[in-house]
């Protein structure tokens, strides 16, 4: 997150000492600055090596992903995990359905954010991998919600069906 969010949760003075002593970092991102775990919180509360500092822009990333989450969150959609290279966020929400047999059903939803901006290929790609085309074959994929700076690119792949496009400057 970046640091004026980080205030908002932490005292400052608490903040500040947790930076000193290591356990958080700030990077400089196109975004702002950000807070990441630090080198002695990597070790002491993660157990990991304290021998890693991410890039400016995958933690550019990972704060628009978060916007991103926030946003379909008050949409009533339910957070339930990312992908290992934290671009994808995973959704779900229960909806009542009118029908005869009124019951709830799930449904589900891909959040993709990248200031990187994935290009309609890299998308495919990745959503190939991820096994997203024989799901919707079979009628059971997940809604694609992607948040990207130029959204006209995904026109053909709306119009296929499943996915939506949003411009990144809802997110900023």
């Amino acid at each position: 997150m970046l640091i004026d969010e980080a205030l908002e949760c932490i005292p400052r003075a608490t903040f500040y000492d947790l930076v000193r002593r290591r356990y958080l970092a700030i990077i400089p991102t196109v975004l702002g600055r950000a807070v990441v775990v630090g080198s002695r919180g990597r070790v002491e509360v993660l157990a990991m090596t304290r021998f890693y500092r991410p890039r400016a822009t995958a933690v550019a990333d990972a704060v628009l992903l978060r916007r991103a989450i926030r946003i379909a969150e008050r949409e009533g959609w339910r957070f339930g995990g990312r992908n290992p290279r934290g671009r994808i966020a995973f959704m779900s929400r229960r909806v009542e359905e009118v029908s005869e047999g009124a019951g709830l059903r799930s449904e589900q939803m891909m959040v993709v954010a990248s200031l990187r901006a994935y290009t309609t290929r890299s998308l495919r790609n990745t959503l190939l991998r991820m096994g997203w085309y024989s799901r919707r074959r079979l009628g059971q994929a997940e809604f694609i919600r992607v948040y990207h700076p130029y959204p006209r690119r995904f026109e053909r792949m709306e119009q296929e069906g499943g996915l939506e496009a949003r411009d990144v400057k809802e997110l900023l």
